[in-house]
């Protein structure tokens, strides 16, 4: 795979994808300064990302060209291959979003009633670093606050049904798999191998990281007596067990070992130690 072509690919399906926060004109609490100071600051983190200086922001930049690839195969697929289930709808979300509340992409599900539920995933696919940590912390503070994710500009449009406003108290997860394994998704994708990519492990080892962190936040939220919190986390692992059987049954296998998800599970020990 040459990385800048499945790169371009990527930034191209996002641009045509990703919620423009412009869209936002005229509604409640989006007015045209703060759309332009938000535009601004995403600006200006684009070009630092694009013109890194220093050692630590040239692997940084690289590693966020793999989480791109990873996050638009996962886009693509939530829905074409049911990655996130038949009934999940994948929303990508605004360049503020990614860059400010670290959000990626909103997996939205309809149940039986026509309700819907959400939960908002971070691509990764470093280990070892301290951004990886600080995602972790963040989420650790917002728990102790009494708060989940945000996403400041979401947008749903479902038949009958359209939202668009600021999406709270939202179940984040950071997800992700080591790069090696993203050159090789990467490779499927370019070639267009959509049912090797249907079948591929990776979905399970993304839902199994969902799992263990919805469960490890849920727990520490009861534990520092955010009964609300805790409530909204255990729905949404309800869910994802029941999707994760489901892969299971249908025969798709898992992968037993990804440095990826052994950071993350590094990172989830903090929350059992005391405050």
């Amino acid at each position: 795979m040459k990385l800048e072509e499945a790169h371009s690919r990527a930034k191209t399906l996002f641009s045509a994808s990703e919620i423009k926060p412009q869209k936002f004109a005229g509604i409640r609490g989006y007015s045209d300064e703060v759309i332009r100071a938000d535009t601004a600051e995403v600006q200006r983190l684009e070009k630092k990302f694009q013109q890194p200086t220093s050692e630590e922001e040239v692997a940084l930049s690289r590693a966020k060209e793999y989480g791109d690839i990873l996050e638009a195969i996962a886009f693509e697929h939530g829905e074409l291959s049911d990655w996130f289930g038949s009934n999940a709808r994948v929303i990508k979300t605004s360049r503020y979003d990614d860059y400010i509340n670290k959000i990626d992409l909103v997996v939205e599900t309809e149940a039986p009633d026509h309700e819907f539920s959400d939960l908002a995933l971070g691509m990764d696919v470093t280990f070892g670093s301290f951004d990886l940590h600080k995602k972790f912390d963040a989420i650790r503070a917002n728990i102790d606050q009494g708060k989940l994710g945000r996403v400041k500009y979401f947008l749903s449009e479902r038949p009958g049904k359209i939202f668009a406003g600021p999406l709270d108290n939202v179940p984040y997860v950071v997800v992700g798999v080591e790069i090696e394994r993203v050159k090789e998704l990467g490779i499927l994708w370019m070639n267009k191998k959509n049912r090797q990519l249907g079948e591929h492990p990776v979905q399970r080892i993304l839902l199994q990281e969902a799992a263990l962190q919805l469960k490890t936040f849920a727990d520490y939220a009861t534990r520092v007596n955010q009964p609300e919190l805790a409530a909204i986390l255990n729905s949404e692992l309800t869910q994802i067990s029941a999707l994760m059987r489901e892969k299971r049954e249908a025969g798709i296998e898992t992968i037993t070992h990804d440095n990826v998800f052994d950071e993350i599970k590094r990172n989830l020990e903090s929350f059992n130690s005391p405050n």
